[in-house]
Order: structure tokens, then sequence, then C-alpha cells
């Protein structure tokens, strides 16, 4: 693509302010503190918010229907919404998968805990987060871990955390039972996590870095807000990798379609910025900006079909 036509797309990109979509990020300091009301509203342990246990069953159920959402969504050819499924159902299931094995270490099986767990697809509270931070589970399950241990102030936080995330069940979440459970029960318990995992990762596998955990990337404005500060410090690379973390917190706002669609623009990653429009648009069929960015590419396309 020729770089008038290149200067063309970024300049409708930038003066549409998509990445940056109006928000500054909101503060760790101030979701911290949502959190901590929300956590001395709803009580804390495992207990938080129910009034009787959850059924794994139940929640096995749950995950395996929303990976059959990623299958179908894959299909149709909507990657990113997929990948949104997928990684939410990995992380959750993981999350259990890891908080019984560690529950079967601390009833005094295996040696070390990551030895004992060496063998699973995931296994780390900071890995497991990494494959979708929007799943309140990891919080969870990290909170119980605790709590089992006896750490009820260290359980706050990831407790609090979690029961503020948008996809905490409203029911709350009571999965103490598992520290009274015997060993050859949560033996088969985590074998069927296992099979389910794997059905999940066979059909997709996650892109980890590494990174430490950062609570706060499950909150959409939080991650809209350090995509469009990236922008500013012109690190297009860092401004779409928080896009993309955006995408797989919240795909059903056609502000983060928006957003990842100008900061893969912005970092002339043409084929992914048309991607993002197209899925986006699959979305929210009437979207002014992306039918706006849709007909600038379109536009842009006939143009070097004429040029000599």
């Amino acid at each position: 693509m020729t770089g008038r036509v290149l200067s063309s797309l970024l300049a409708l990109a930038l003066a549409a302010t998509l990445c940056a979509c109006g928000k500054g990020a909101d503060t760790p300091e101030a979701i911290t503190a949502d959190a901590a009301q929300a956590g001395t509203a709803n009580g804390s342990g495992g207990n938080a918010g129910s009034e009787t246990a959850t059924s794994c069953d139940d929640f096995m159920a749950l995950m395996s229907s929303i990976k059959e959402r990623g299958d179908k969504t894959a299909q149709l050819g909507l990657q990113a919404t997929g990948e949104y499924y997928y990684s939410f159902a990995g992380a959750s299931t993981s999350a259990l998968r890891y908080a019984v094995e560690y529950i079967l270490w601390l009833k005094g099986e295996g040696d070390t805990i990551a030895s004992f767990t060496a063998d699973s697809r995931y296994s780390g509270w900071d890995t497991i987060a990494e494959i979708n931070y929007a799943s309140p589970y990891t919080s969870y399950f990290e909170g119980l871990l605790l709590e089992i241990q006896g750490q009820y102030e260290e359980s706050l936080k990831p407790y609090s955390i979690a029961s503020i995330m948008p996809a905490f069940p409203d029911e709350g979440l009571d999965f103490y039972y598992l520290k009274k459970m015997e060993v050859a029960d949560l033996y088969t318990l985590r074998d069927r996590l296992r099979d389910l995992e794997e059905k999940i990762y066979t059909a997709y596998t996650p892109d980890l870095t590494g990174h430490e955990w950062d609570r706060y990337l499950y909150h959409t404005d939080y991650l809209l807000g350090l995509s469009a500060e990236s922008v500013d410090a012109e690190d297009y690379s860092k401004a779409l990798e928080y896009a993309r973390l955006a995408l797989k917190a919240d795909p059903f706002s056609a502000d983060v379609w928006r957003n990842a669609a100008a900061c893969a623009l912005i970092a002339q990653d043409l084929p992914l910025a048309g991607s993002y429009v197209d899925e986006g648009l699959a979305i929210f069929p009437e979207d002014e900006k992306l039918l706006e960015l849709r007909r600038s590419f379109l536009k842009a396309g006939e143009e070097m079909e004429v040029e000599p």
C-alpha cells in the first residue's frame, strides 16, 4: 500500500480517536476501592454471596457450553470472539483443576506443588490468569486456597476482585467443600477437569508471554485507557497488545472493536485491522465508526488499483 493511502488511513484512525474512546484509564487504586466495597458488601470467604455449594457438575457443564460457543463462532469466521469463549472456558477450568490439585497436595499428595502439577496443561495463578484475565475463577480459587490455609487477610483481595468482575455469578460461588472431599474423589474430579481442558485446548492454544499478573486487566475501561496511553507514547505494539486483551475481556462492546481496529491500523497491521473491522461489524452491523473504517479500506483499495 502506498505511503499516501496508508497515511490517510492512519489519519482516519487518529482523528476518530478510536484507541482513546474518550476514556482515561481507571486507576488500580480506584478499582481496588470498588473491590473492597463489594467484598465488604458480599462478605468474604468461600460462602460469599451463596447459600449453597456450587456444583462442580454445573460448573463443568457451563464451561463445556462456553467452549461449544467458541466452536460455533470460530466456524463462522469470528476468530477473536471465538478466542474469548475458548480462553474464558480454558482459564476457568484450569483454575478449578489447579485448585483441586493444590488441595490434594495440601492433603499430602506429591512432593512439591510444582512437581505434582507438572503433567497438567497449565499451572500457577499467574499463568492461568493470562489465559483470560476476565475469568473471575482464577482470583476466586486463589482466595479459596488462601482461606483454606488459614490466610484470611491475604484471601480478601482476590476474593474481592473476583466479586466485582462482570462474569462473577450473581448467585455467588462456594467451593469450600472441596477441602473436605476424600482424596480419591478429588483425583476423580481432577481427571474429569483434565479431560475438559483437553477438549478446550485442542481447539485453542493460548499465546502466553509469562508476564506478571496485573489483576486489573479484566477491566475494559482500564484496558482501553492503557491502549490510549500507549498510542500517546507512540508504543503502537503495546497499544495493540492492550487492544487484544480488551477483546478477550469484552468482545460485546463496540468501543472495544473500534479500538482494536484503530490500534491494528496504527501499528500498520492492515490485514488484522481489516479483520477486526469485519468481525466488529458482524456483531455491530450499524456502527458508524466501523462502517467508516470499512469505507476507507475499500476506497484505499480502489485507489491502489488505479495507480500506475
